[in-house]
């Protein structure tokens, strides 16, 4: 045998270990039963696993009591718990927000708002002043980069009082005055020059809109910011 595989001793002796580990391993695999192992009690199990839920509550409620206590100044709301059965806490605001009046602010001071960069901020300014103010919060969709921004957000941080609107006198206000508004556009503007040169003075909304033809919304964001 060992002249026809040529084999040395030292490689007989391996070849048999080879084959004995081949052997065992196919009777560990066939003789031992694997769905077999230490049985636990359920009653045990379940109550280690309660034990296990009480201590994460635990640990959770000392990390929120303790993150409360190190870092209050910035939470915006505080928890009021109500014992009524049925009832939720209920969140209540540890501030009240003071609204941004959009007549009187500058760009910087948008920049607060959520929502609000630079850009934003830049364009909501700058076409304030050439309407001469805001009447209303919805003016704000007028502005393209501002058209997507919810209401809810306007109306909780910013304010407009129609008082401080800048009106033009409609029967005193240049080319320029009347063409730079937003709401005047080049035919309008030229409509009531003309008007005012060959016929004098325009008295009154009625005649306005008898002059120029505009449409009743035009005429009604006109009422804002005309004044004879």
């Amino acid at each position: 045998m060992k002249n026809k595989l040529n084999l040395t001793g030292g490689e007989w002796v391996a070849a048999l270990v080879l084959l004995a580990l081949i052997l065992a391993s196919y009777l560990f695999y066939y003789l031992y039963d694997t769905n077999k192992g230490p049985s636990i009690p359920m009653a045990s199990y379940a109550q280690g696993f309660e034990t296990f839920v009480e201590e994460q509550a635990r640990l959770a409620d000392s990390a929120e009591r303790a993150h409360a206590r190190n870092y209050s100044e910035y939470k915006s709301y505080r928890t009021v718990y109500d014992t009524s059965k049925g009832r939720k806490p209920a969140h209540e605001p540890l501030y009240a927000i003071e609204k941004i009046n959009l007549n009187r602010c500058d760009s910087t001071d948008l920049l607060v708002v959520p929502q609000f960069g630079s850009k934003r901020a830049a364009r909501l300014v700058e076409y304030r002043d050439r309407l001469g103010g805001f009447y209303s919060l919805s003016q704000l969709k007028e502005v393209y980069v501002l058209q997507n921004i919810d209401e809810s957000l306007l109306e909780k941080y910013f304010v407009v009082r129609p008082s401080e609107v800048h009106k033009l006198n409609i029967n005193t206000a240049t080319y320029k005055e009347l063409v730079s508004h937003p709401y005047f556009d080049v035919y309008l503007t030229k409509t009531i020059l003309n008007y005012r040169q060959r016929q004098g003075r325009i008295e009154s909304f009625e005649q306005l809109q008898q002059i120029t033809h505009a449409y009743p919304e035009l005429m009604e964001k006109l009422r804002h910011y005309v004044e004879f």
